[in-house]
């Protein structure tokens, strides 16, 4: 069977393919491949519930319908085939398919089988692994990384696409703001600040090329656009056009996908909300080497990391509060670290990590103390997340906002 080409492959969680290749070691059929999928994506749905809006039953349902979730599983086992990980093998051609396959079994090959044995033992050093497989078998996983400043090669540390809110005053209407988006986007590329070039012609063509076949598609289906959408499908043509200027055409769901995998393996970052003009910032927070069984990766991580970040902290705190409406006492969370892991070029989990460390005593001298409070100012961003810290009771307690004090007060009051 065909197991498509070199491109992204729709995997929301890098860690799909950990989860499959261990059931094929354990014999699994498809459907118990198909409920393991489902479940590691309910663990990770409950992992980052922190607003009470996580549903057992849904993902109780997922489990007993084996109609859903077929295209997760058999994405993830082409993946397996694609890195020559899996013996080739028929797989449902969707979900409507899926019974007549549901007792399929499937055979690792030798590769699959001595990195199903390095995932047993030592997972880190398995998806290390994992990331120089993809950068032979995605030239868009090695592009991204090259992209964001994650390869000794890069020209930069971060890739940025400028975005732009609608204005109600300025755009009475699409065509409008599709004019002040090119605008802003060509005076961007021209700054020689966001991590690529491209002449104003070229932007102006491609995106504008973009958002008529969207515009198009949509009058063919006989929907209306919102106001939302177009904005979001303007963000997704200089998207496209940006990446294209560096060399690694993609399109936006494998930026989406790319960027995720990215911070989970810790080479990588992004955001919407760093300090700065709107726009959507990536960067490395590591570096990659070589390449397949040579490849090897070096992260910004560690104690002098999190001690830097620490410092980083207290100049964000009383950069953003010396802005006009910023003497709030409190800031959002997900707001700081934003702008510490972008100032630091560091990953989100070690800003955590340096907060845990923080409230522990670990650095004495930092000059400040910190306070975190559950509270809300306002809605957590999506693509964003409060402070979760773990109780000795092993519950979660999750704190939005935090402020930054002398040092005369405890380091360890938490309200």
């Amino acid at each position: 069977m065909s197991v498509g080409g070199s491109g992204i492959p729709r995997l929301q969680d890098i860690s799909y393919i950990e989860v499959a290749v261990g059931q094929v070691a354990a014999g699994a059929t498809f459907e118990q491949i198909r409920r393991a999928v489902i479940s590691r994506a309910a663990e990770t749905a409950r992992d980052s519930d922190t607003d009470g809006s996580f549903d057992e039953r849904r993902w109780e349902a997922a489990l007993a319908t084996q109609t859903e979730h077929v295209h997760n599983a058999v994405d993830v086992l082409k993946e397996l085939m694609r890195l020559r990980w899996l013996e080739r093998h028929i797989l449902p051609s969707g979900p409507g398919s899926a019974y007549l396959h549901a007792d399929a079994t499937f055979n690792l090959t030798e590769a699959g089988q001595e990195w199903a044995e390095l995932a047993r033992r030592d997972r880190r050093g398995a998806y290390n692994a994992l990331v120089g497989v993809l950068m032979d078998a995605h030239p868009q996983f090695e592009g991204y990384l090259r992209a964001v400043g994650a390869r000794p090669d890069s020209i930069g540390t971060h890739m940025t696409i400028p975005l732009l809110r609608w204005d109600s005053v300025r755009d009475a209407h699409e065509d409008e703001y599709l004019n002040s988006m090119v605008q802003y986007a060509a005076a961007a590329a021209e700054s020689g600040k966001v991590g690529w070039t491209a002449d104003r012609a070229t932007i102006d063509a491609g995106v504008r090329s973009y958002v008529g076949r969207i515009r198009a598609r949509m009058r063919a289906r006989g929907k209306p656009v919102t106001r939302k959408q177009f904005v979001n499908t303007c963000e997704e043509a200089i998207t496209r056009v940006a990446f294209a200027a560096v060399e690694c055409p993609l399109d936006y769901v494998s930026m989406e996908l790319l960027r995720r995998w990215m911070r989970f393996l810790g080479i990588a970052n992004f955001s919407y909300y760093a300090p700065g003009p709107y726009a959507l910032r990536l960067w490395s927070t590591g570096t990659v080497a070589g390449r397949g069984d040579g490849a090897t990766i070096s992260r910004r991580v560690g104690p002098q990391v999190r001690r830097e970040a620490l410092d980083g902290l207290l100049t964000a705190w009383q950069e953003m509060r010396a802005e006009p409406g910023g003497s709030s006492m409190y800031l959002p969370i997900w707001e700081l670290r934003a702008a510490v892991c972008w100032q630091k070029r560091i990953n989100d989990d070690e800003f955590d990590k340096a907060i845990v460390e923080a409230l522990n005593g670990t650095h004495g001298d930092l000059g400040f103390a910190i306070h975190l409070d559950q509270a809300s100012m306002r809605a957590t961003p999506g693509s964003t997340r409060p402070l979760v810290l773990p109780t000795a009771s092993g519950l979660r307690r999750v704190f939005n906002v935090i402020s930054v004090m002398p040092a005369a007060t405890s380091s360890k009051e938490i309200s």
